[in-house]
């Protein structure tokens, strides 16, 4: 048998035979003091207040050197001189203009008057509107003067109650603010000093002279003043664009200023319905309620005229007919 297996089986029995006599033998202690253990106590506590941990700053942005630009030389100029700055004042800052406000779109101009205009009438008496005669108003241009005649008559078994003719004419210019009337002149009846009345317009010493039978009178002539027939064609120059007008007008023995109320209508006539604008003078204690309808379609001339006083007698005057020469 080799000696490095004898050596082991000697060690492996010497190990075996300890291990019995530990087992198998008489028992020992050996004097241990243990110490009570100690006694251990929870207590609970706030949970400590939370620590704020500071807000990092964003780091800085690191400015980016621009890139070298190539300039290019402007043309040579005149220096202009360098505006005067008071001492001891700041620079006004400069204000943001404000957004352009478009101007509101202007009335649309009636067109332009013909050179002759013929209007037949038929004329009814007051508000019973029994047919007692025809009139005819004729409007002439030429180049910028202008004339309007009227003519009035009785017709049928009226006639034999009514003699004579109403007879008016005004004349005047053309201007941009419409008509400038130069005189004005109404016959009623078969005429005579006393049943005439005229009308002079001075526009340079801006004096109006007014004659009738009771005599002559000179007034001051305000601007924009009418007679009693160019106020109606004064009117399709420059329509009312308001629900209101006011005018200066002479019958030839006085001078008044009349307000007007405006309203669109439509007129039934004997050339159909007419779109137009009926006027009406706000009549005062003692007067004849006065209106006018204006044809839009028709250049604004009048086609209805009315004068009714407060017993329901006076004239209503209706267009039957409107002939029209361009030329």
């Amino acid at each position: 048998m080799p000696d490095q297996v004898k050596k082991l089986l000697w060690v492996l029995g010497l190990s075996l035979v300890t291990h019995l006599a530990l087992l198998l033998g008489p028992h020992f202690s050996l004097p241990v003091s243990l110490a009570p253990a100690p006694v251990l106590e929870a207590k609970l506590s706030p949970p400590p207040s939370p620590t704020r941990l500071a807000t990092p700053k964003p780091p800085r942005a690191t400015k980016q050197k621009p890139s070298p630009v190539k300039k290019i030389p402007a043309p040579p100029a005149e220096a202009a001189p360098a505006p005067e700055v008071q001492p001891h004042v700041a620079p006004a800052l400069a204000e943001t203009p404000p957004p352009a406000v478009e101007p509101e779109p202007a009335a649309p101009a009636p067109p332009a008057m013909p050179q002759r205009v013929t209007t037949r009438f038929t004329v009814f008496k007051g508000l019973n509107g029994m047919r007692v005669g025809r009139a005819e108003q004729v409007w002439k241009l030429d180049g910028e003067r202008y004339t309007i005649s009227s003519v009035a008559e009785a017709s049928g078994l009226f006639s034999l109650f009514a003699s004579g003719k109403h007879i008016q004419e005004s004349r005047g210019e053309i201007t941009p603010a419409g008509l400038k009337p130069s005189d004005y002149r109404v016959e009623r009846g078969k005429g005579g000093a006393d049943k005439t009345d005229t009308a002079e317009f001075d526009w340079n010493t801006m004096t109006l002279t007014l004659a009738s039978g009771d005599g002559k009178q000179t007034l001051k002539l305000p601007e924009g003043t009418q007679d009693l027939l160019s106020f109606m064609y004064q009117l399709a120059f420059a329509p009312p664009q308001t629900s209101s007008v006011k005018l200066q007008v002479t019958n030839g023995r006085k001078l008044d200023s009349y307000a007007w109320w405006v309203v669109a209508e439509a007129l039934e006539t004997p050339m159909g319905v007419l779109n137009t604008l009926h006027l009406g003078k706000h009549r005062e204690e003692g007067e004849k309620d006065t209106e006018v309808w204006l044809a839009a379609d028709y250049h604004y001339l009048p086609v209805k005229i009315s004068q009714i006083d407060k017993d329901g007698d006076g004239l209503v005057l209706l267009a039957n007919e409107i002939e029209l020469d361009e030329r």
